[in-house]
């Protein structure tokens, strides 16, 4: 198992190293470069333009300028990183690279850190995030349980059916419409935010909360549900299971011993992919329920044209999705310790 996370944690590495490559490629293929947003300008002129390509060092090569954004000005030749007496890093858009997370200044934020800026917007993002991912456990499982045992009867066709009609409807769509009834008509939950302004304790936190939480968490317990149902009942047709039957176990020691401990496996295997798309799609939450989280500053960077800014944020979301995948696959070997990690071949 030693050998197995030291495997899967190199080739986490390696994959993040691989979503640099990709953020740098797309802020060279961009169309106008990163210089832009002075379109807006009208008084602009080249000379401003050439000054402040050699501020941000685009006048040198790309595999440079890739070292520079990565690794720091520090691991270039002395001639590429002076020039005038002066190094590049004063212009807020170097510094000591990606590696000791020194991610630049943003173009739109008035020069403000950029990862000062996404260190402020993470913590509401993962509250939703999870709160979301606990509610679709909290839901789905139990939904899961009685659709299995109660196979073919009224319960189940019910959980069937409602999961498939509210699956056709788009979650963002279901929000705003909740958001509208509930809050707007019935003032049952607030319209948007993370806290009242001059309150911020922890009900006023868990009443903003509530329905943004519930709904990005629709996809969540919508999927734990239908897996928890499908690897149930495969689990209780299997022939320990009716040994056990047999032997004169009750439902409950069956339940938990035999049949659940050998259908979460997969459950747990969910989890990951259930927690990424809940944390790509707090894009729309954010907008709809006025969040203040991530998503929301990622369609200000992309609006603004702020390319420090874009290219952080895809790094830190490619960062944390491939570290969940890797958390999710170590639990996995301890939720089934018949997994025999350490040897070559899985």
């Amino acid at each position: 198992m030693t050998r197995y996370i030291i495997r899967r944690t190199l080739q986490s590495i390696v994959l993040v190293w691989v979503s640099t490559l990709i953020a740098f490629s797309i802020y060279q293929a961009a169309p106008g470069g990163p210089l832009q947003f002075l379109d807006d300008d009208p008084k602009r002129t080249q000379a401003d333009a050439d000054r402040l390509t050699r501020l941000y060092g685009l006048d040198r090569s790309i595999p440079v300028q890739y070292v520079a954004w990565a690794f720091g000005e520090d691991w270039l030749p002395h001639n590429e990183t002076w020039r005038s007496g002066r190094c590049l890093s004063d212009a807020g858009n170097c510094g000591h690279g990606i590696v000791r997370l020194d991610f630049g200044r943003s173009f739109s934020f008035k020069g403000q850190r950029v990862l000062d800026l996404i260190v402020e917007r993470i913590p509401a993002t993962f509250t939703l995030a999870f709160a979301s991912l606990i509610l679709s456990v909290v839901i789905g499982f139990p939904l899961g349980i009685i659709a299995a045992y109660t196979r073919g009867h009224w319960p189940d066709n019910l959980i069937r059916v409602s999961t498939v009609l509210v699956n056709t409807v788009p979650e963002w769509w279901i929000g705003l419409l909740l958001l509208i009834i509930l809050g707007g008509y019935l003032g049952w939950v607030p319209l948007g935010g993370m806290y009242t302004i001059g309150d911020g304790s922890l009900p006023d936190r868990l009443r903003h909360l509530a329905l943004p939480a519930l709904v990005s968490s629709i996809s969540g317990w919508i999927g734990f549900s239908r897996i928890l149902r499908f690897e149930m009942l495969e689990v209780l047709n299997q022939d320990y299971v009716r040994t056990a039957k047999a032997k004169g176990l009750s439902a409950y020691a069956i339940a938990t011993r035999h049949v659940l401990r050998n259908a979460i496996m997969p459950f747990v295997t969910g989890l990951s992919g259930i927690f990424l798309l809940i944390l790509s799609g707090s894009v729309l939450f954010e907008i709809v329920f006025s969040w203040p989280g991530m998503g929301r500053l990622t369609i200000n960077a992309i609006n603004a044209r702020d390319y420090p800014m874009m290219m952080a944020l895809f790094v830190i979301s490619s960062f944390l999705g491939i570290l969940g995948t890797l958390m999710v696959d170590i639990l996995y070997s301890v939720v089934d310790p018949r997994v025999r990690y350490d040897r070559t071949v899985n």
